[in-house]
């Protein structure tokens, strides 16, 4: 997830789109227009507007938590309920507009 923070990051940098990264401490610069976080950092903090990216199956939920299907039935149920808890959260941040998008096949958290 880190990694794709970062090259989202790079990517509108290129574009000249002024973007920083939410670290465990807040965002780097608080006055860029554009932060760019995983689930997890936006937890508790609230925008205007939001884009949750990537929203594709395997991504969300984790295609780690698939494999306990069978395993262990217990901790997917609970893994699955995390993921969409935290879904949930994430776009609930936005204050106004959210937008989710994905690639390849969208999660089934999604309608």
């Amino acid at each position: 997830e880190r990694r794709m923070v970062a090259d989202v990051e790079t990517r509108l940098a290129k574009e000249g789109i002024v973007a920083c990264a939410i670290t465990a401490d807040g965002p780097r610069y608080v006055e860029a227009p554009v932060h760019i976080g995983t689930m997890h950092r936006f937890k508790g903090l609230e925008y205007q507007n939001m884009i949750i990216a990537g929203v594709a199956e395997g991504l969300v939920p984790a295609a780690w938590i698939t494999r306990h299907a069978a395993e262990d039935p217990l901790r997917y149920r609970r893994d699955m309920r995390t993921a969409r808890s935290l879904l949930f959260v994430a776009v609930t941040r936005a204050r106004d507009n959210a937008v989710i998008t994905w690639h390849g096949t969208k999660s089934g958290f999604l309608p």
